[in-house]
């Protein structure tokens, strides 16, 4: 029905296929390239090892991670996000509110970039680059 499209929101569709392409970068980026094991990226990101191989494998989150992962500039922001999630977990004294707010406003920043629904309707936490 075309009056569901139209009440649907920016962020309902980030939340059901951007956001997971994002985690699916991030945890590809968390195991292939730093190094970890499918267990402890679970455990950074809260979700169970079964996830990270179903992101990692593109049964799930597959719509932009790949996108994400040969994009320079989205791969970047993917890593430093990763970083941003170790960082949050480390046993050194940190900030963790200014570490979830960068990580917060990194995801937002990176959604709004592909949220074609988001970037129609002008939504205000669109930050393109110029």
């Amino acid at each position: 029905m075309a009056l569901a499209k139209k009440m649907e929101m920016p962020c309902e569709v980030a939340a059901r296929i951007i956001i997971p392409s994002i985690r699916a970068s991030i945890a590809y980026v968390l195991v292939k390239e730093f190094g970890l094991s499918k267990y402890t990226a679970a455990k950074l990101l809260d979700l169970t090892p079964a996830a990270i191989n179903n992101y990692i494998s593109g049964k799930r989150g597959d719509r932009f991670m790949k996108s994400f992962l040969e994009n320079k500039v989205y791969l970047e922001k993917i890593r430093y996000m990763a970083m941003l999630i170790l960082k949050l977990h480390s046993d050194s004294k940190v900030d963790r509110e200014v570490i979830l707010k960068a990580y917060q406003d990194s995801v937002c920043d990176l959604c709004s970039k592909v949220n074609e629904i988001a970037i129609k309707r002008s939504c205000p936490y669109i930050r393109l680059q110029q």
